[in-house]
């Protein structure tokens, strides 16, 4: 047993040695975690971006995302809007447009960027594999018998027959020409409800239902992708949108990891509209989604929409699970003045979400293993008077994004948002860590500046945020790649109650974060051993000053902790903690590079 210091807590069951046979073979501070691998890729999470049909070809799409990382912008997917075949949908490249489609995919991959593909099942009558599927009766039928043809925005065409084996044996076929070339995913737009437009579908197997038919287009583009190119490939698609008066499912919820809630107006009606589908698909029990940034359809003007419009639109894309923009006219962020203003605020709102990876990936799995929504609406629920879109005016838009961030969105020129917290805890202003609103309060706030969000995030609970080169402090003091767990005012409801936090990876173990009283002067913190990652501690809204940190080493012994003279200087004398100057009410506490140990860590404040 080793000593104990002040307030020290000894408990073996976490420093586990693993001696087989008496014989040591590794020994940890705190064991790795042991949860269940996330169920899609984090990617999901990253940034994406891209053009309309009308401007999008190879030249053009790769320039696009260079422009972006040129000013500084990170990049995560491109998709490739409709156009980029020969016909709707034939799979097969238009070289006019994309001379070589799998050089311009190995450019993408090299800069880290993945690549999506739109697609439906829809094939036009003018598509160069039309006739071999008519031909052999590859298409949805009425109930006469007869293949039908549908008239939609890119022509007519039928309907694919997902109940006829032997027709997806054959689309797969065609598929199979992009996927060879590596792409990522598809993005699958939403031609299945024009099936609704027959009295009785008929499909090989026998009548096929509207959701039915949907189910089978988006699960077979999701299901088939992964199988042939590896689980990290995902689709974008629809969760809830309007269709006519009504909301309608569209996708079904186990293959909404990325989804985006269709076309708006590039208005704040229009993302008023977004935000009505958002909490519709988080009621319907869809895990991720955003909204086309700044909206798809165009309006007045050279940009097609105003400045202020799509900063708020960016940054409720930021607190989204899906980060996405694009669409028609202008929405390049350094297109929008001349000041750099919206580039540096833009730019500033997608470092933020890069900085949200890891919870988005955490709770994005946890709302899919629970049939929930990564989303949660504050508004009440009204069953089906809620599907009929112009009877549904909710009393508030404000979510909460996972159990631990409340995203308030502004929703008018008026930069005015009204805010009612959520019961059982107080919430911590994003933007200024020194306001803190009583769970249960309400608050107005006015005239809310372009660089700031209404976001606020719990008060005692780990918050894991990855650290990316943007980052004020962590990031310009070399700390990109960290993951760090940010937690205000650590909440002491009895000596030695614990509390806990993890992130879940999509290859990896996990990490878990843990903290609990010693005493009324001390605090313990755990980190769980990482073969990859390196944390960092960041403690805000404390009381008094940090007087003595001690870190528990493999070998069981107690190591004092010294008090850095700057961030930067933490690196270099790890383990080691820092106080920004000016204060005492934040500390950062930073165990060392030993991440494959984990850490424990005491930290005694003068009381």
């Amino acid at each position: 047993m080793v000593p104990l210091l002040r307030g020290h807590l000894w408990r073996p069951s976490l420093y586990l040695c693993l001696l087989p046979l008496l014989q040591q073979v590794n020994c940890y501070v705190v064991p790795p975690a042991d949860l269940r691998s996330a169920l899609y890729a984090e990617w999901a999470h990253y940034h994406w971006v891209w053009l309309s049909s009308d401007r999008a070809n190879q030249s053009s799409m790769m320039q696009y995302a260079q422009d972006y990382l040129d000013h500084g912008i990170q990049v995560g997917a491109v998709d490739l809007d409709s156009g980029w075949s020969t016909g709707y949908n034939n799979f097969i490249f238009d070289t006019t447009n994309y001379p070589n489609a799998s050089e311009m995919v190995e450019f993408f991959h090299s800069k880290g960027i993945r690549v999506i593909l739109w697609v439906t099942s829809m094939v036009d009558t003018d598509s160069s594999n039309y006739q071999e599927a008519y031909d052999n009766g590859y298409f949805i039928r009425d109930i006469f018998g007869k293949q039908s043809l549908f008239k939609w925005w890119h022509g007519t065409g039928g309907l694919l027959d997902y109940t006829n084996e032997e027709a997806v044996q054959w689309w797969h076929g065609q598929i199979d020409q992009v996927l060879s070339m590596g792409i990522d995913g598809w993005k699958c737009d939403g031609t299945d409800p024009y099936i609704l437009e027959l009295v009785v579908p008929i499909g090989k197997g026998g009548v096929v239902t509207r959701k039915e038919y949907s189910d089978a287009y988006y699960g077979d583009f999701f299901d088939y992708t992964r199988a042939k190119l590896g689980d990290d490939r995902l689709i974008m698609s629809r969760p809830v949108d309007g269709y006519d008066f009504i909301f309608l499912d569209f996708s079904p919820q186990r293959v909404v990891f990325s989804g985006w809630v269709g076309d708006e107006d590039p208005t704040f009606d229009g993302l008023v509209q977004a935000l009505k589908r958002y909490l519709q698909s988080a009621w319907a029990g869809y895990p991720n989604f955003g909204s086309d940034i700044g909206g798809y359809r165009t309006g007045n003007g050279t940009l097609g929409r105003t400045k202020e419009l799509f900063l708020r639109w960016s940054q409720l894309g930021a607190f989204s699970p899906l980060m996405e923009n694009g669409g028609n006219r202008e929405h390049r962020p350094w297109m929008f003045d001349n000041s750099n203003q919206t580039l540096d605020i833009y730019k500033m709102f997608v470092d933020t979400h890069y900085q949200l990876v890891d919870y988005l990936l955490t709770t994005g799995t946890e709302a899919f293993e629970t049939n929930t929504s990564s989303i949660t609406p504050l508004a009440k629920h009204s069953s089906f008077i809620d599907k009929l879109i112009d009877d549904f005016n909710p009393d508030t838009y404000n979510y909460l994004l996972g159990p631990n961030i409340l995203v308030a969105p502004i929703t008018s020129n008026d930069s005015t948002a009204n805010i009612t917290f959520p019961v059982g805890s107080s919430w911590i202003y994003w933007w200024d860590h020194s306001k803190v609103y009583q769970g249960g309060s309400a608050l107005q706030l006015t005239a809310v500046p372009l660089e700031e969000f209404p976001v606020f995030f719990k008060n005692g609970t780990f918050l894991p945020l990855r650290v990316t080169p943007g980052m004020p402090l962590l990031g310009e003091a070399g700390f990109a790649g960290h993951l760090c767990w940010l937690l205000h005012s650590p909440s002491m409801t009895s000596p030695h109650a614990s509390h806990s936090s993890h992130i879940r990876q999509h290859q990896g173990p996990g990490i878990t974060a843990t903290y609990w009283w010693l005493d009324p002067g001390c605090i313990a913190i755990e980190i769980s051993a990482h073969p990859l990652v390196n944390s960092i501690v960041h403690l805000t809204g404390l009381e008094s000053h940090v007087v003595r940190v001690h870190t528990l080493t493999a070998e069981g012994g107690w190591k004092p902790v010294g008090e850095a003279t700057s961030l930067e200087d933490v690196r270099g004398v790890a383990p080691a903690y820092w106080h920004p100057v000016g204060g005492t009410s934040s500390v950062f506490l930073y165990p060392g590079p030993s991440r494959e140990e984990g850490h424990r860590m005491d930290v005694c404040f003068g009381i």
